[in-house]
């Protein structure tokens, strides 16, 4: 799965080149990073992704067939994404699916596939499964799962948590609870008869869709993608899913969600714990426990305790708002108090 808008790890993730695309954590980009991690496993995949960013998907990996490139009209998150990437699947011999988010990484490759081999192994007795992360601390930013008998093999989900408070977070971790990877493993009749059961309207509206596209009539299929709801994968079928499991994850697995992940992963570019990307050098005295981001995109400066406004402030940005006070107003004020 390689989609995304490109908002948490501005400026150098944007909306024409999100951080699946970009070259994080080595000379190579977390999607290329990806393919090779899961080629060991199946010569069999395929990438989603938007249709804005289908060439830099050939970019990344020219060996893929271009009819393995599912190419998104619209971005309209996990949900409508994955699942039309289930029916096409049912319908080509229903092989047992991994959708696996490209933007991520983990540190054992070998590890990360004994639990894809483990949640393969419980596909046809379960409508999907997740891989699930043993948490190292306590993370607002990740969802949770509430599990019978963490740790062990098929675990049965009991409940999933999204974005906790700092304190709910503590108590989570405390508990025992599992972080979700947004890795899932399923046979894909098994996850669409979930999806009937519970997302009936979302998934009528994808068999239109697909009605529409194998008619040849781009524009119709494009108008009907178009018209689907933007919506996770979790809030549209897992939460209300039955006979949903998880197998752990034991391979130090990152999401590579905000600017501090990357420090973790890249470790301080100074002794005062900033994290520095840019071209040019870069002085910060005084500043400590910062993102300072360069590019011509623009510059960033991000006091890592305040990342969680970054999304929002990325946003307004786009949307053209000022992040700063109008100048002339604040002229006038100065001229007012002399």
């Amino acid at each position: 799965m390689a989609g995304g808008g490109g908002t948490r790890l501005w400026p150098l993730s944007t909306e024409d080149r999100p951080k699946q695309f970009l070259k994080l954590l080595s000379d190579k980009s977390l999607l290329r990073e990806t393919y090779e991690r899961v080629r060991p496993a199946t010569e069999d995949v395929f990438v989603a992704a938007a249709a804005r960013h289908v060439a830099l998907v050939r970019q990344e990996l020219p060996e893929i067939p271009e009819a393995r490139i599912l190419a998104e009209p619209a971005r309209r998150n996990s949900g409508p994404a994955l699942l039309a990437a289930a029916m096409r699947f049912e319908e080509e011999g229903d092989p047992v699916t991994a959708a696996i988010p490209s933007d991520q990484t983990v540190a054992d490759g070998e590890a990360f596939r004994r639990a894809l081999a483990s949640a393969a192994a419980l596909a046809d007795r379960s409508s999907v499964v997740l891989l699930a992360v043993p948490p190292t601390r306590p993370e607002t930013d990740f969802g949770y799962l509430e599990v019978t008998e963490p740790g062990g093999e098929g675990m049965e989900v009991l409940r999933f948590i999204e974005k906790p408070s700092p304190a709910e977070a503590e108590e989570l971790v405390q508990a025992g609870r599992l972080w979700n990877a947004g890795i899932f493993v399923f046979r894909p009749s098994r996850l669409l008869a979930e999806a009937r059961r519970v997302a009936s309207d979302l998934v009528a509206s994808l068999e239109t869709y697909r009605s529409r596209q194998a008619s040849g009539d781009a524009r119709a299929a494009a108008a009907a993608y178009e018209a689907l709801p933007e919506i996770s994968i979790d809030y549209a079928v897992m939460e209300k899913a039955a006979g949903v499991r998880a197998v752990p994850l034991r391979a130090r697995w990152s999401d590579v969600g905000t600017w501090r992940a990357v420090r973790e992963l890249r470790k301080a570019s100074d002794e005062s714990g900033n994290l520095i990307v840019s071209d040019a050098p870069v002085l910060a005295l005084g500043v400590r426990d910062s993102a300072i981001v360069v590019n011509e995109n623009g510059v960033l400066v991000l006091p890592f305790e305040r990342e969680g406004e970054l999304r929002s402030a990325v946003e307004r940005l786009r949307r053209g708002e000022k992040s700063r006070p109008n100048l002339e107003d604040t002229a006038s004020r100065s001229r007012d108090r002399r």
